[in-house]
């Protein structure tokens, strides 16, 4: 019986992400795969780079402790920011747990199973730090036996830990919000203090500056990390005491997280909870055109659906904490700079340095922004009620562009204040900061153009839950991957011209979003209604 529920939750997992519509598949297994390949060939291979420096700078400083301490916090915090969404919704609130306990199925071989598939999307997670931190180890610094195997024990312990940690918070999540009437801020407002503490605490760790064999690593705070700190110690030290005490750190909660949760399951499952009621208030509606009227719909949808915020709003988010720690650590950034290329007659001068920082700023929030894809799964979200939208007296391309409306009014707000904080408090000119600004409001427009244009050719209406729609499908790929690699493109040009003039590169950056985004727009003025016509069909 647990076998037939855990194949019967991969099989559902592979289908949420490779079929598309009712009646067809969105993308092929082939294209899926090549676009996962991709995808972990590019992840892998930076981060490779960046433990291939650390390892390095590190061996020469003989704190080589730190590597694994290092990576395990990653990896960990990539596994919790991950998964504590999908461990709330799996055990917590999924919409078939009634469903499954009308059948004869033991309600322990319920949980297991979920929790099975959770570890396995956290083995996912894990891997993509992991795998290059155990290989990166191995050239750079090297293995003793007892050290390699308490590297591959860690790999196997780490996501039982992050696991735990995320049902605990997970947990709480739930219970507070059923507790409140707007369950959606709650939630929203949670993932964002963790979020931002967690950042914090990161930043307080140390610094790592320079690059490859050249990097220095500053460790103040990392012995602070207490099992992580542990980890890395036992494999680089073989200390069997440390090893077994993150061993115990990592298996004991765990255990105790799934004993309560099992204990107390059916109860979690079948309580219904209630939050107090909004008392009516009648007001007069205010009239407003047809435009304004579907904007409004789908503010209203986007601000209602934690799932819809903390998926396709993250960019924002992250961008938003990342500016407030910018501005936080903004003297001694320009502190260290001033230390480091004060010297005359060394190759890179200061004043370039300086130049490079609205250049840094534009191309590193391109890169954030892109992670917000709003207009991605609008279309999908539809589902049963798309009859509506094509019922009313409404040109489709009017129902396009409310909907790419409502991706840049989420995003283009908290984007400019970000970048306007971070330049601020960089001291950056007033023309920079005006085009980084720009240059954020062109990426932005890009990304809701041309997540609008996926979600259109590539909806995905085949979803119970929204959490489907709003992470899974090519439509959500592939905005995600195509706005990354259009702004590594952009980066990469933009880098090169900014060696002989940063306000160009500025300049260069914006025209290519610009030209793009007429394109697109002309496109679903004049090519737009055929495609939403053929919704009907899906």
């Amino acid at each position: 019986m647990l076998k037939t529920l855990l194949k019967s939750r991969l099989q559902a997992l592979w289908a949420s992400l490779s079929q598309g519509s009712k009646k067809k598949k969105s993308a092929s297994g082939v294209v899926l795969i090549i676009v996962f390949a991709f995808l972990a060939v590019y992840m892998l291979g930076a981060i490779s780079l960046v433990f291939f420096g650390i390892g390095f700078a590190l061996k020469e400083q003989g704190d080589t402790w730190a590597f694994f301490t290092l990576a395990s916090l990653i990896s960990s915090a990539l596994c919790l920011f991950g998964s504590i969404f999908t461990t709330k919704t799996q055990i917590f609130e999924s919409k078939d747990n009634e469903l499954l306990l009308s059948m004869p199925i033991p309600p322990k071989y319920i949980l297991i199973s979920r929790i099975l598939v959770l570890l396995v999307v956290n083995y996912i997670l894990e891997a993509l730090v992991m795998l290059p931190a155990l290989v990166m180890y191995g050239i750079t610094i090297g293995y003793t036996i007892v050290g390699f195997i308490f590297a591959l024990l860690s790999f196997i312990l780490i996501p039982f830990l992050t696991l735990a940690v995320s049902a605990i918070i997970a947990w709480i999540i739930s219970f507070i919000a059923s507790k409140i009437r707007n369950k959606t801020f709650v939630s929203t407002a949670m993932f964002i203090v963790f979020f931002a503490a967690y950042m914090y605490f990161c930043f307080s760790l140390g610094s790592i500056t320079g690059s490859g064999e050249e990097m220095n690593i500053d460790l103040s705070g990392l012995k602070n990390t207490f099992i992580f700190y542990y980890l890395g110690n036992s494999i680089s030290n073989e200390n069997l005491l440390h090893f077994v005490i993150f061993t115990l750190v990592a298996v004991i909660p765990a255990i105790i997280t799934f004993l309560v949760i099992s204990y107390s399951f059916i109860k979690i499952i079948t309580t219904k909870k209630t939050a107090k009621k909004a008392e009516f208030k009648g007001n007069k509606d205010k009239s407003s055109s047809p435009f304004m009227a579907l904007v409004k719909k789908e503010l209203k949808r986007f601000f209602t659906s934690t799932a819809y915020i903390m998926n396709c709003g993250i960019g924002s988010i992250m961008l938003a904490i990342l500016s407030v720690v910018v501005a936080i650590n903004a003297p001694s950034i320009l502190e260290a700079i001033e230390v480091q290329f004060s010297d005359p007659t060394q190759a890179v001068p200061k004043e370039l340095i300086y130049s490079f920082i609205p250049v840094i700023i534009a191309v590193a929030s391109s890169f954030i922004v892109s992670m917000s894809l709003v207009s991605a799964p609008s279309i999908s979200l539809e589902n049963n009620n798309l009859w509506i939208l094509h019922s009313l007296p409404i040109k489709p391309k009017t129902i396009l562009f409310a909907k790419i409306t409502n991706h840049m009014i989420i995003c283009t707000p908290v984007s400019i204040t970000a970048v306007i904080i971070a330049c601020v408090s960089l001291k950056v000119s007033f023309i920079n900061v005006l085009l980084v600004v720009l240059t954020n409001i062109a990426i932005i427009a890009f990304s809701g153009y041309f997540g609008m244009l996926l979600g259109l050719k590539f909806p995905k209406f085949d979803w119970q839950n929204e959490n489907v729609a709003v992470k899974q499908g090519f439509a959500i790929f592939g905005t995600m991957f195509g706005s990354m690699i259009y702004a590594m493109i952009l980066s990469v040009i933009t880098f090169i011209v900014a060696v002989f003039n940063a306000t160009l590169a500025l300049v260069v950056m914006i025209i290519p979003s610009l030209v793009l985004c007429v394109l697109l727009h002309l496109y679903f003025v004049y090519k737009s209604e055929k495609d939403f016509e053929k919704l009907k069909d899906k």
